[in-house]
């Protein structure tokens, strides 16, 4: 049974990560901190930093108060034991180690991401779901994000599909 649950939550529609973690908060009765790591420098920023680079900038400012809001909102309207944390991405470090060292900080027996289907021009970069359950020793709890399965504010029968990957029962070879 957990007693803390760590949900990370972004821009990139987290809804269902979101809404699972509410839901396994209730049922365990745990403590929620939702997470939600801000890059500061994201590609697309950098790339427009010759047209605009303080409205860039400023459009992530206002995208992360937004994933605040959003997650506040639904935190509050589930009656649940719940925080939201907001942080910046530390220079030299992925997103997957940064959620999975924060649910080692927080003490957090589960950790709740949302996973979105993979970009085919990107193909180089790991899934922050996939990069996350391999640095925590925590188990991980991974809610498909599929399109158009956007979940409203209210949190309470929102039918999900979702993966169950134990990071705990990992096998290292020699």
């Amino acid at each position: 049974m957990q007693k803390h649950i760590l949900v990370a939550v972004g821009p990139g529609n987290s809804h269902a990560a979101l809404t699972l973690g509410i839901a396994r908060a209730r049922e365990c009765n745990a403590r929620l901190t939702a997470l939600h790591v801000v890059d500061r420098m994201p590609f697309w920023a950098i790339s427009s930093a010759q047209y605009d680079f303080g409205a860039a900038l400023a459009h992530v400012d206002e995208l992360a108060r937004e994933v605040e809001k959003r997650t506040l909102q639904a935190i509050r309207a589930s009656s649940i034991n719940g925080v939201c944390v907001t942080m910046d991405l530390p220079g030299g470090t992925t997103l997957g180690r940064v959620i999975a060292q924060a649910a080692r900080e927080f003490d957090a027996d589960l950790i709740v991401i949302g996973r979105t289907k993979a970009a085919n021009w990107r193909f180089w970069e790991e899934r922050v779901s996939d990069a996350v359950s391999r640095h925590s020793n925590r188990r991980v709890l991974i809610a498909a994000n599929h399109a158009g399965n956007v979940a409203p504010v209210e949190t309470k029968a929102t039918p999900l599909r979702f993966t169950i990957v134990d990071s705990t029962q990992r096998v290292t070879s020699p």
